[in-house]
């Protein structure tokens, strides 16, 4: 376990109190997440758009899952089309409270890309709504112009903290540490018949829509401890998070951070791990809690 990272959530009020100093950036879902029409219309002023699948997430390649990292480079070189550097303070939302995991994603990418302030609105849209919040439609980014005349800024060194899990790393961690399978229960089951579904073996299932409160908010800082303890993913051991494709799972890494422990993102996830027939599969039961941990304390 490592000590507590400063805060990545923001709640909507502190939102709306700082907004002149915030920049903020619409992330939508790289597939539909909800049926029906838009709730809300318009969003955040002068907000960014983008998409999980076009800003923070790479080229898939015959080997990776179908939303793998983009390059840093070209994270850097696309930050001055939307009008944003190393140093500004981003604020990441969804227009719906089933889509955070999405803002969650894009907290991932930028924070190991080099982005120094990275922050994700707790209840997103419908939170900035509640708080008294205007709307209005968001802004495009800025065609880019020719690489020889932008100005690259200085990025530090490193990934933010963020661990990028292979699969020789996810072999070890569910053997011998925590590995967390947050799709839903039926894709960790399994199908009988279809013998490349199922769960990698030892995993532990995690479905991160759990994370999220009825009101839209993240749970408190109590209740997500309970939640990973139940898990055994809170300790010493190696955690490690999964999905589909890197999306969901890294809403538990972003929670792991809000209590201070590191969990490494799988990012090609299960659209990769399945395509591999070298690779161990497991079918079965959701197996969530241990007996031989505390669910109870503070």
């Amino acid at each position: 376990m490592t000590a507590a990272e400063p805060s990545h959530l923001l709640d909507a009020r502190t939102a709306l109190a700082r907004r002149a100093r915030l920049v903020f950036i619409e992330v939508a879902p790289w597939r539909v997440m909800a049926q029906g029409p838009d709730p809300i219309a318009g969003s955040i002023p002068d907000a960014l758009r983008t998409s999980v699948k076009s800003d923070f997430a790479g080229t898939p390649t015959a080997d990776s899952g179908h939303l793998p990292l983009p390059k840093r480079a070209a994270v850097h070189a696309t930050a001055p089309a939307h009008g944003i550097g190393p140093a500004d303070d981003l604020v990441l939302y969804t227009r719906r409270i089933e889509e955070l995991s999405s803002a969650a994603r894009a907290w991932f990418v930028l924070t190991w890309a080099g982005f120094r302030s990275v922050r994700v609105l707790d209840g997103g849209l419908p939170a900035w709504v509640r708080a008294g919040g205007p709307t209005a439609r968001p802004r495009q980014p800025r065609p880019a112009g020719p690489v020889s005349d932008r100005v690259v800024p200085a990025w530090p060194p490193g990934d933010g903290g963020r661990r990028v899990l292979e699969v020789t790393d996810v072999l070890e961690i569910a053997r011998y540490g925590t590995l967390l399978d947050s799709r839903p229960a039926s894709s960790y089951g399994g199908t009988p018949d279809e013998p490349r579904t199922g769960h990698i073996p030892h995993a532990i299932h995690a479905h991160s829509a759990e994370l999220i409160a009825p009101d839209g908010l993240l749970r408190p800082p109590t209740e997500l401890r309970k939640w990973f303890l139940s898990r055994r993913a809170i300790g010493g051991q190696e955690v490690g998070a999964y999905c589909g494709g890197g999306v969901s799972s890294a809403l538990l890494v972003f929670a792991g951070a809000l209590l201070g422990q590191q969990v490494g993102l799988y990012v090609d996830s299960w659209s990769a791990w399945e395509r591999d027939e070298s690779l161990p599969v497991e079918k079965g039961a959701v197996l969530t809690r241990s007996a031989a941990v505390d669910t109870d304390c503070g």
